[in-house]
């Protein structure tokens, strides 16, 4: 049986939401990436979002490492231009610059033959301070090795409640990102104990692992993202310029899905908001 998002109908959502499932079969016709070829996964959410594509990405085909630790294919860091973990905090922050090993790096430069990838590892991709807190940003990014061969972008239409739903992603502009916020909220009085984060995040960690995390609290919190340059950048033509990602755990789905009736999004004031933006 399909499942319909109410919230997403009542929000004013155009586009259907997506969901993120562990699955060890791969669908009919689903896209996949070549091994070996770059690609920014959120290429691929938008599909999911406007397509209604379904994308199967593996161990052997996730489009870039930030993208394997995003979804939960571990830390492949072999596989990126820098080789290694030291050399990724160096490019997570400002490049050769603040890497302990200058000639080590500089050798490593030296093999890449891609100008871009050359100019970006040398100076950094400067969304940290340094190697050191890019290091402690690593750290505290939840790690996952997923258990299934595949991981797949699913518009939640086309997905039963029996798969293994990590994460169901609405794609949302700022009022609508309140409206989902109050409801993520809407049973929980402490501010403490409920709250809705954005992830300091690249796009697909905070719509992956972060939300991942979540669903193993007892008070899943919804994640915000899009909030990573690179990743506005990658969809801003095909998402547009005013959108942000609204992921959440399946349970806490499923609970703002039943609290929806009755709730802020049935009020005067919200349908005042949403019909007029």
């Amino acid at each position: 049986m399909a499942i319909i998002s109410n919230v997403a109908k009542k929000a004013g959502i155009q586009t259907e939401p997506v969901a993120i499932v562990w699955s060890d079969t791969k669908p009919e016709h689903a896209l996949e990436i070549r091994p070996g070829t770059w690609a920014c996964l959120m290429w691929y959410y938008a599909k999911a979002v406007l397509d209604g594509k379904i994308t199967a990405l593996s161990r052997n085909a996730y489009g870039c490492v930030g993208g394997a630790i995003g979804i939960g294919f571990g830390r492949p860091f072999e596989h990126h231009s820098s080789g290694s973990e030291e050399n990724f905090c160096c490019f997570l922050s400002n490049g050769r610059e603040g890497c302990r090993d200058t000639k080590a790096y500089d050798a490593r430069l030296e093999t890449l033959t891609n100008p871009h990838q050359k100019e970006m590892l040398r100076n950094g991709e400067r969304i940290k301070k340094n190697p050191a807190v890019a290091k402690e940003f690593l750290n505290s990014l939840p790690d996952y090795d997923v258990s299934t061969e595949y991981v797949l972008f699913k518009p939640l239409s086309l997905t039963d409640p029996d798969e293994t739903i990590k994460s169901v992603i609405f794609l949302a502009n700022p009022d609508q990102i309140s409206g989902l916020s109050i409801l993520a909220n809407y049973t929980h009085g402490q501010i403490t104990n409920r709250v809705v984060v954005a992830a300091g995040a690249s796009g697909c960690q905070a719509f992956g692992v972060c939300t991942y995390d979540e669903e193993t609290s007892e008070n899943p919190r919804a994640v915000v993202g899009l909030t990573d340059l690179m990743a506005r950048k990658a969809v801003r033509r095909t998402l547009g310029s005013d959108k942000f990602t609204f992921s959440v755990p399946y349970k806490l789905f499923l609970e703002m899905e039943a609290n929806a009736p009755g709730s802020i999004l049935d009020s005067e004031l919200w349908i005042e908001l949403r019909d007029n933006s």
